[in-house]
């Protein structure tokens, strides 16, 4: 999977869908909220041939969530999702053990340890590039678990476990800024751990 290749698919599904996805160096803030909502723009990118968020819907999807986590993610209160791709799952599984990864089994992790990783990886609000990462010092950013990531001005977000986590990035820019109607993708290249 080359990430020439998500790039692509990640703004050809966002042009068709009305949405934008651009990078931190052509412009730090796009415009008017986007047509889809985060669930959509992920099944949209997940509808391509790379079906880069199979983990993260599959998470997301669990039987014992009972929609909540669908339902947060695609109604009217906005928010920033930092959106792992399925690379980072597949490393995160075989850090634990899991000699061939798969997307249903991340629905074995217990329901309250999987809930806390994925509201690990929202934050209220939309919130752009420039409002993530400062250009001078690092900065906090709340999660929707009540535990902070620090973004850095490297475009680096250290979370708790002491990873160091970057944004996706596609001949050189990042894949930050995708512009959904209730909130803004970032895709990350790890997965966030509390």
């Amino acid at each position: 999977m080359s990430r020439k290749s998500l790039g692509a698919l990640v703004v050809a599904g966002a042009m068709a869908l009305g949405y934008s996805g651009t990078s931190l160096a052509q412009s730090p803030v796009p415009g008017k909220p986007g047509q889809a909502n985060i669930v959509e723009i992920a099944l949209a990118v997940n509808g391509g041939p790379l079906k880069e968020f199979d983990y993260l819907l599959a998470a997301a999807t669990c039987d014992y969530f009972d929609g909540a986590i669908v339902a947060l993610l695609s109604g009217e209160d906005k928010y920033t999702l930092f959106a792992p791709t399925d690379a980072a799952f597949e490393a995160l599984q075989r850090s634990l053990g899991i000699a061939t990864p798969s997307p249903e089994l991340t629905c074995t992790l217990p329901q309250d340890v999987l809930f806390n990783v994925l509201a690990y990886h929202v934050t209220d609000g939309r919130r752009f590039s420039n409002s993530v990462f400062n250009k001078r010092s690092s900065k906090m950013v709340e999660m929707l678990n009540g535990q902070y990531i620090v973004t850095n001005p490297d475009l680096t977000i250290n979370d708790n476990n002491g990873q160091t986590i970057r944004p996706a990035v596609v001949d050189g820019s990042p894949l930050v800024n995708i512009n959904a109607s209730n909130g803004v993708i970032h895709v990350i290249d790890t997965v966030l751990l509390p």
